[in-house]
């Protein structure tokens, strides 16, 4: 019988990418060459030349966009602001629409999805990208449903990941889709990670965005954080602001796209899971400490929130 022969995977550089959202899901294809040859990673560009990542490396890609005729994936990395550059580079658009009529799987990592949405492949799919970015990939595809704590996603033909290092989680998973559990399992153990992350990336994301606010509200937010011990009901935050409940609430809705209860939640469990990373022992003086009524209010907040229980959170994550 034949050997078939392999699939090549395509990861799309251009100047000042995130050096980790390349490197991390290529390191986890290269490293499937160990148990089966059927993956050949390659870099493709605009032109071939070296590239500054944000890091202190230069990239050079292996081909052009046109040497590569047939790839079987296609990923295109993350970056800051080089991703809007990349976002208005007519080659790299014009390569990620004909890659999207012919190439099985084109995903992206990070705010690649945003390069993704520049070039009209999420319009009416399903992606995420970085907690920091909802607002703007939704923004760039407004039909685009994007999942706020999604690892990854996959939407027929068009996969997507989280912030950086889950770049690697989209990669282990296509690589399970293709090989089994058994071979992304084999792969995860080389690299010392885990074949399927455990909760979603609202674990990961900071909800202290108040010290980039300079209104009432951003004071109120901060007023919160230095008293998550202490009573936050709406009323109490009302007369903290010097506002009537219904205003404090309509206002602070629409400033931050949360109620003050939901907000108020948000930042204690922020701040538990922040205490438990650090190696908070005792769940029932956690829970006092950030302003949970008892360890089943902050388990349950946890689930809601996080997707694991604080114990569950405390063994994968804590010093």
């Amino acid at each position: 019988m034949a050997t078939p022969e392999p699939k090549t995977v395509a990861f799309v550089l251009y100047p000042g990418l995130t050096l980790l959202d390349l490197v991390g899901p290529l390191q986890v294809f290269a490293s499937l060459r160990r148990f089966n040859d059927q993956y050949q990673p390659a870099v493709v560009a605009e032109r071939v030349e070296p590239m500054p990542t944000d890091g202190p490396l230069t990239v050079t890609a292996d081909h052009t966009f046109g040497d590569v005729p047939d790839p079987a994936v296609v990923i295109v990395p993350g970056g800051d602001a080089p991703t809007i550059k990349a976002m208005g580079n007519p080659a790299i658009r014009d390569y990620l629409r004909h890659a999207a009529d012919t190439v099985p799987v084109v995903g992206s990592v990070c705010t690649g999805a945003l390069v993704l949405a520049a070039a009209g492949l999420l319009e009416g799919r399903r992606a995420t990208t970085h907690w920091a970015y909802f607002d703007r990939l939704q923004a760039c595809a407004p039909s685009c449903k994007v999942e706020r704590d999604a690892i990854w996603v996959q939407d027929g033909a068009v996969w997507s990941s989280a912030g950086v290092t889950a770049g690697m989680d989209l990669a282990l998973a296509l690589v399970e889709a293709d090989w089994g559990k058994a071979v992304a399992l084999a792969v995860a153990q080389e690299l010392v990670i885990y074949r399927k992350r455990p909760g979603g990336q609202g674990q990961f994301s900071r909800f202290l965005e108040a010290e980039r606010r300079n209104d009432r509200t951003g004071e109120l937010q901060l007023w919160i954080l230095d008293h998550l011990d202490r009573d936050l009901s709406v009323s109490r935050l009302a007369e903290a602001a010097g506002m009537s409940e219904r205003h404090l609430s309509r206002r602070f809705k629409a400033e931050t796209g949360l109620s003050p209860a939901d907000y108020v939640e948000r930042v204690r469990v922020e701040e538990a899971r922040r205490r438990l990373e650090a190696g908070s022992a005792h769940l029932k003086d956690l829970a006092r400490q950030c302003g949970f009524a008892d360890e089943q209010a902050l388990r349950r907040a946890f689930r809601r929130r996080l997707g694991v229980l604080p114990s569950e959170y405390r063994e994968r994550f804590g010093t």
